[in-house]
C-alpha cells in the first residue's frame, strides 16, 4: 500500500538521513550481493525513471525486505522473490500489487514466506521522481543539474554524507558493499555518461536518446557510485602498473576544457605512479583509473572520482585536490572503515600521502610545511576514532554543525608522529601491509583484494611491525581529543622530561634535541627521560616537528636562550 498524503508530504520534505544509521534487524540480516539500476535520466525535467534490483544473501530470518529509499521518489511496484524465477503465488502477488510502504525514507516490503538464512533474496522496485538537489555538493548532497558554457546539461551526483538512497534504493550503511553493481542509463541525444567500472556498450534506444552500460566486478560503496553526465571529451592514455598489467586511464572533460585537460594528463599519471610505488597496485586496474569533470569540487566515487577544480596547479606542478581523491582509491574504496567512527583512515590517510608527495617531489622542506599548516589548523575537541559508532553526520560535523576537520589534519598528524616513533622503514612497511596485508591481496584483481577495516586492525599491525605493543599511543593520540603536553624542567646539571597527560596512560614517544647543534633522543621510558647538560648548553625540543603535542611551555621556550 502507499502511505498516505499526509506521511508522503511530510516524507517528501524531511531532510535527508545520514549514511551510515543503526541498521534495523531486517536491514542487517540482509548480504547485498549485487545491485542493478536502469535509469532514465531527464535533464529538461530534472527527473529520473527506472528501476532497481537487489540481490541479497539472508543471514537471519526476515519477514520483511526494508531498503533505504528518499521520499522525494515515488514508489510504483515491487516485487520479491528467492528462487530464480517468481512463483506462481508470487507471480499472482505481483499482479495484484504488491504491498509496500513508503514512508520516513525507508521502503518496508513484505515478503510472501519468511526468508530463511542461505536464501538469495531479489527485490525489484520501480520508482521515479525528482531528486533533491544537492544544496552544497559534495558535502551536501544530491543531483546537481549544470550547464555547459553553450548551454548543454552537466550532471553529477554526490551522495556521501546522505547516502546513496538519494537516488536508488539501497542498504545505506559502509559495513555492507554490494560485490557488483550494474548501471544501465539513458540520457539525450548529446550527452555521454561516465559512470564507474567498465562500459559495456553504447545503445540507442529511441529518438537519439542512447543508454550506456557500465558494470562494476568489484565491492564498491554506495556512496562511491557515481552519474557523470555532460557533452564529455574523453580523453585516455594506456598505463602500465607497477605489477605489468595495462589498464586505461581515462580523463571525462568538457569540450571546452580539452586542452587543459591534456595538459593535465600527465599530472594524472605521475600521481598514480607515486602511490602505486608508495602503497601497492591500483586497485582496481582490471577495470580503469577515471577521472570526470564536474560542477561541484571532487568525490572519491570509485574508478571514476569526481574532479572540479579547474585544472589547477597550486604549488606549481601539484593539483591537490586530485592527488586526495586519488588516494581514496586506496584509503576508502579499497580499505575501507566499516563504522563511519574510522573515517580517519579514509580522511587521515588520505591527507598524509598530500604530504608524502610533497616531500618526494619538492622536498623535505615542503613536507615538514605542510605537515605545520595541518597542525595550526587542529581544532582537539573530539577523538579523531571513537569507540562509539557513528553516522556520516556526527564524524564530520559536531554537536553545533561546525565541520571538524580534525579526521583530516589531526589524522594525518597522528601519521607523521607514528613515522617518528616506529621509523622509516617500518612505518613505510605498515602502509604498504594496510593496503594490501597478504601477497594473495596484492596480486587479486577480483574484488577479493578489498576488504572493511577499524583502527584496531591498524593498531595491531603497527604493533606488529614495531615489535611492541602501540596501543597507548593510539589511544592518547586517536581514542580521546586533548593533546599531550611536554614537560621540561632544568637543573644544574641536566634536563628532566615528562610526557603530562589527559588521561591515565603511559606515553613513552622518544623526545628528539639539539644540544649546541648536536643532535640528542632522549628515551621516554615510563613517560619521563633525562639527559645531562653543561650549564650554558643552548637546547632545541623537537627542531623538526616530529611529536605531536600542546603549544611549548615557557620553560621549555627558555632553554634555548
Amino acid at each position: 500500500q502507499v502511505p498516505d498524503a499526509d506521511d508522503a508530504a511530510s516524507d517528501l520534505h524531511a531532510p535527508p538521513g545520514p549514511s551510515g544509521a543503526p541498521l534495523l534487524p531486517s536491514q542487517a540480516a540482509l548480504d547485498i550481493f549485487r545491485e542493478s539500476i536502469w535509469l532514465l535520466v531527464d535533464p529538461d525535467l530534472q527527473r529520473i525513471d527506472g528501476m532497481a534490483t537487489i540481490e541479497a544473501d539472508v543471514l537471519d530470518p526476515i519477514a520483511e525486505a526494508v531498503l533505504h529509499l528518499d521520499g522525494h521518489f515515488e514508489v510504483r511496484r515491487v516485487a520479491t522473490w528467492t528462487g530464480p524465477v517468481l512463483t506462481e503465488a508470487e507471480l499472482a502477488r505481483a499482479r495484484g500489487g504488491w504491498p509496500f510502504t513508503h514512508v520516513d525514507g525507508l521502503l518496508r516490503i513484505p515478503l510472501l514466506e519468511p526468508g530463511q538464512p542461505g536464501e538469495r533474496l531479489n527485490v525489484k522496485v520501480e520508482y521515479g521522481g525528482k531528486p533533491r538537489v544537492a544544496p552544497n555538493p559534495p558535502w551536501d548532497g544530491g543531483f546537481t543539474w549544470a550547464t555547459t558554457a553553450d548551454g548543454r546539461p552537466w550532471i553529477a551526483t554526490s551522495c556521501q554524507g546522505e547516502g546513496a538512497d538519494l537516488w536508488w534504493p539501497c542498504k545505506d550503511h559502509p559495513s555492507d558493499k554490494p560485490a557488483e553493481l550494474a548501471l544501465f542509463i539513458t540520457v539525450p541525444p548529446g550527452l555521454v555518461v561516465a559512470a564507474n567500472g567498465t562500459l559495456d556498450r553504447v545503445r540507442e534506444v529511441k529518438d537519439g536518446w542512447n543508454e550506456y552500460s557500465w558494470f562494476v566486478h568489484n565491492p564498491i560503496s554506495n556512496y562511491a557510485v557515481a552519474l557523470n553526465i555532460a557533452p564529455y571529451v574523453e580523453l585516455r592514455e594506456d598505463y602500465t602498473s607497477v605489477d605489468g598489467t595495462e589498464f586505461p586511464v581515462q580523463l571525462w572533460v568538457l569540450p571546452e576544457d580539452e586542452e587543459a585537460g591534456r595538459a593535465f594528463m600527465p599530472e594524472i599519471l605521475d600521481h598514480l605512479r607515486f602511490f602505486e610505488e608508495t602503497l601497492g597496485p591500483y586497485p582496481w586496474r582490471s577495470e580503469k583509473y577515471g577521472v570526470a569533470q564536474t560542477p561541484h569540487l571532487g568525490m572519491e566515487h570509485q574508478s571514476i572520482i569526481a574532479y572540479g577544480y579547474g585544472f589547477q596547479q597550486k604549488p606549481p606542478g601539484y593539483d591537490w585536490l586530485h592527488h586526495h581523491e586519488l588516494s581514496h582509491e586506496w584509503w576508502g574504496n579499497l580499505v575501507t572503515c566499516a563504522d563511519w567512527k574510522d573515517m580517519w583512515i579514509h580522511e587521515g590517510f588520505g591527507t598524509y600521502m598530500q604530504a608524502l608527495y610533497l616531500e618526494q617531489r619538492f622536498g623535505t622542506g615542503a613536507y615538514r610545511d605542510e605537515i605545520t599548516a595541518r597542525r595550526a589548523s587542529l581544532r582537539n575537541r573530539r577523538a579523531v576514532a571513537p569507540r562509539e559508532t557513528r553516522d556520516s553526520k556526527q564524524i564530520y560535523f559536531d554537536a553545533d554543525g561546525g565541520f571538524d576537520n580534525d579526521i583530516y589534519d589531526k589524522g594525518a598528524c597522528v601519521l607523521h608522529a607514528l613515522r617518528w616513533e616506529i621509523g622509516e622503514e617500518a612505518f613505510f612497511e605498515s602502509l604498504r601491509r594496510f593496503a594490501y596485508p597478504t601477497e594473495a591481496h596484492l596480486t587479486a584483481t577480483d574484488g577479493s583484494q578489498a576488504r572493511l577495516v577499524d583502527t584496531d586492525d591498524y593498531v595491531q599491525l603497527v604493533s606488529e611491525i614495531g615489535g611492541r605493543d602501540l596501543a597507548p599511543f593510539f589511544e592518547v593520540y586517536l581514542r580521546q581529543p586533548v593533546l599531550p603536553a611536554l614537560q621540561v624542567e632544568r637543573d644544574a646539571s641536566g634536563l628532566t622530561l615528562w610526557w603530562d597527560l589527559p588521561m591515565n596512560a603511559p606515553l613513552e614517544v622518544a623526545v628528539p634535541l639539539t644540544v649546541d647543534g648536536e643532535t640528542v633522543v632522549v628515551e621516554m621510558t615510563g613517560g619521563r627521560g633525562r639527559v645531562e647538560l653543561g650549564p650554558r648548553a643552548a637546547v632545541v625540543v623537537d627542531p623538526d616537528g616530529w611529536l605531536l603535542r600542546a603549544e611549548p611551555s615557557a620553560a621549555e621556550l627558555d632553554l634555548a636562550r
